[in-house]
């Protein structure tokens, strides 16, 4: 009886290794197929996503760049207007007048010429209010000839004036309004010199708002 039964568990044993056989080699061998195509779909998606990330380190890389570029020009044109108060203080002195738009001009054309940036402000205050007083479509705010000078606009009044000043006064060595008035301004000598006061007045005025 138990040889019988020895005999039987092995028939069932030999049976189930049997039929157990050609499952293992059906995943061997799709274990040798999916291997390489996975491998494969890992390596090109793991290139695939560091090509991404690349380009993004790379184009963030360049945003920021620029921002920084941004930034470092827009620093500079802020710190130049903060540094250089001319054009503020001579448009704080001509506020309410028709060349008070036309401050920073003054200055450049200050600087082009190399005289003190307050003379074509002060001048113009003296002699026109601003030019709210210049004889209509002469754009003349400076007096000159006794107003009866016309310029085709104010940009090229105030490059002319800048010029005359510099020929006529400065490089002649006369740079205060004392200096100046007996000869932009001769009847004001004999009448107690109020022109160069008065230019004086808005000299320091120009000065107050530092």
């Amino acid at each position: 009886m138990a040889a019988f039964n020895y005999i039987n568990i092995d028939t069932e044993f030999r049976t189930w290794h049997i039929g157990i056989m050609p499952k293992k080699l059906g995943l061997f061998f799709m274990w040798m197929v999916l291997t390489p195509i996975v491998l494969g779909l890992s390596t090109f998606l793991l290139l695939t996503n560091t090509a991404r990330i690349n380009q993004i380190v790379s184009t963030t890389g360049s945003l920021v760049a620029q921002e920084s570029k941004t930034n470092t020009l827009d620093g500079q044109i802020l710190g130049t207007e903060i540094f250089d108060m001319r054009p503020y203080l001579i448009a704080s002195t001509l506020q309410k007048t028709v060349l008070a738009p036309y401050a920073a001009y003054m200055v450049e054309i200050s600087d082009k010429y190399g005289i003190d940036y307050r003379l074509i402000p002060a001048i113009a205050m003296k002699e026109s209010g601003g030019g709210n007083k210049a004889p209509k479509d002469t754009y003349n705010a400076w007096g000159f000839e006794n107003g009866k000078t016309r310029f085709d606009s104010w940009e090229q009044a105030i490059d002319i004036v800048g010029k005359t000043l510099k020929v006529r006064y400065v490089d002649k060595g006369l740079v205060t309004a004392e200096q100046i008035m007996p000869v932009y301004a001769p009847p004001a000598v004999e009448a107690g010199g109020k022109w160069a006061r008065d230019i004086n007045y808005f000299f320091s005025k120009m000065e107050s708002f530092q």
